[in-house]
């Protein structure tokens, strides 16, 4: 019998979908991570601007409020970069989940194919045992009716 031919892909396929299923996972924690990040953000945003609100109904000097709004515009700043980072993460995990698919599509098509084959082969030794059956059958008969025939 003829072995899979295709064995060798088959187990190169299947370590490569491994490997990018760790690297999904880690992209997706990375996006996570910015996902915590941006709450993380904007806690302080919500505590700051609380703060500000109780400081400035007893006023605030001119240059207080000037640093005030100085640290207003850093953490707006600091939530479009954490935002953009979100979106490249996400970016990055759905490019990593894209490949992944699309390396277990494959891995399924080899593996149907393999079971094909084997499949194949246990029909072709069924047929090649049935004949040695037949033939050992026909060769008792033949010396059973030698015997008999005497």
């Amino acid at each position: 019998m003829k072995p899979f031919a295709l064995a060798g892909l088959l187990q190169l396929t299947e370590r490569r979908a491994e490997g990018l299923s760790r690297t999904v996972k880690l992209a997706h924690g990375v996006w996570l991570r910015a996902r915590g990040r941006q709450v993380q953000l904007a806690s302080l945003r919500d505590a700051h601007v609380t703060g500000l609100a109780g400081r400035l109904r007893g006023g605030v000097a001119a240059g207080h409020l000037q640093e005030m709004n100085r640290l207003q515009r850093a953490q707006a700043a600091e939530m479009h970069a954490a935002q953009s980072a979100i979106d490249a993460a996400h970016a990055a995990w759905q490019a990593r989940l894209a490949e992944w698919l699309q390396v277990e599509q494959r891995l399924k098509a080899l593996r149907l194919l393999q079971q094909r084959h084997l499949a194949q082969v246990a029909i072709q030794q069924k047929r090649i045992e049935q004949h040695q059956h037949d033939e050992l059958v026909e060769l008792a008969h033949r010396r059973d009716v030698g015997r008999w025939g005497r």
